[in-house]
Parts: C-alpha cells; sequence; structure tokens
C-alpha cells in the first residue's frame, strides 16, 4: 500500500490512546508509536490541524532515503510519518549513547539519512532513520523490527538519541553471485 500526503489530512491528538493522530481522510487513521509523555505539551493540547507543506516535504524526504534499504512500504509509509511526529512533536532527549561503539566517520547526518551502528557488546550493526539532526547528538528511529539492548527491547520506530560520533553511514550490502569471482 502507498500512500500519498494529501491536503485533506488531519493532525490531532487522541486522549484515549495517549497519541498523535493522522487522519488520513479516507477512513484510515495513523496512530503514532509515542505516547503523550514523550511529547510536547503543544502536541497534547493541540486541536485539529492539517498537515502542512513542510509535513508533506518532510515525509516525501524520509522516504526517498529509505530506497536503500530494503523495507516493505507498510513500514515505509509508518516510519515516515513516525518521523514527522518525532521533528514536530517529540520533547527534548538525553542522549543514550552508551549502547552503541563510537567511529568518529559521520560529523553531522542528514535528516531522514539511514545510518547504522554498532552494539558496543556484541558487534551487531543496528540501522536506525535519523528523525531530528543535532549537532553533536541526532534523535534516531529504529528501522527494523527489534532490537535487543542489556536493559531494554526497542521495538520498530522506537527511538533513541545517539551521539553523531557513533552513526555510521548505511552502505547497501553487495551481492556477488559466485560466478561474478570466475575469470
Amino acid at each position: 500500500m502507498k500512500i500519498r500526503p494529501d491536503d485533506q489530512w488531519r493532525w490531532y491528538f487522541d486522549s484515549e490512546h495517549s497519541r498523535v493522530m493522522l487522519d488520513l481522510a479516507n477512513g484510515m487513521v495513523f496512530r503514532s508509536r509515542f505516547l503523550a509523555k514523550m511529547l510536547t505539551d503543544y502536541a497534547i493540547t493541540m486541536e485539529e490541524m492539517p498537515f502542512s507543506v513542510d509535513d508533506a516535504a518532510l515525509y516525501y524526504a524520509f522516504e526517498e532515503h529509505f530506497r536503500c534499504i530494503n523495507i516493505a512500504s507498510e513500514l515505509r509509509a509508518e516510519l515516515a510519518l513516525n518521523g514527522v511526529v518525532a521533528f514536530r512533536f517529540m520533547k527534548p532527549q538525553m542522549p543514550k549513547s552508551w549502547y552503541f561503539s563510537s567511529f568518529s566517520v559521520m560529523t553531522k547526518p542528514e535528516q531522514g539519512e539511514i545510518v547504522q551502528v554498532r552494539l558496543q557488546d556484541c558487534g551487531t550493526e543496528v540501522l536506525f532513520m535519523v528523525a531530528e539532526v543535532g549537532d553533536s547528538a541526532s534523535l534516531c528511529l529504529l528501522a527494523q523490527q527489534k532490537l535487543e539492548l542489556s536493559d531494554r527491547v526497542m521495538n520498530f520506530c522506537d527511538p533513541i538519541k545517539i551521539m553523531n560520533d557513533r552513526l555510521m553511514p548505511y552502505v547497501e550490502p553487495t551481492r556477488e553471485t559466485i560466478y561474478g569471482r570466475v575469470i
């Protein structure tokens, strides 16, 4: 399923679910991943408001970066919309970079960029999407189904702020057939 931003879309806060919602105007409603305690007061008290041109531009910018990873279109839309919610409505967070190894490869990522980090304890590489870029740390959303950390489990689209020196540009693995090496 491919969705396209529309001027009929409307943001609102649903107090029953304690989340920012997006009415997609076709009988579908998107529910963000972020609980009220993670959101700004503005998000919690907002009346219905339109999905703006800036929101649509951000959505498309996020989606453009996802072309480098193999992800279903439904998950692509969910990640992009949660990225817009995180950028617009989330409270600032403190970095939690102690889970990840330092590389100093990247000084500042691009918004929407798919990045990878390496877990400090086991060396596993994990994919994130950069939702908001900071000078020294960036707010990232998990771009894979699950991540088990030493003290918690993260699920798809869960946010974490990571120091930029822990981020590495994502490089798509190359697939080489066994015949590619034959001379």
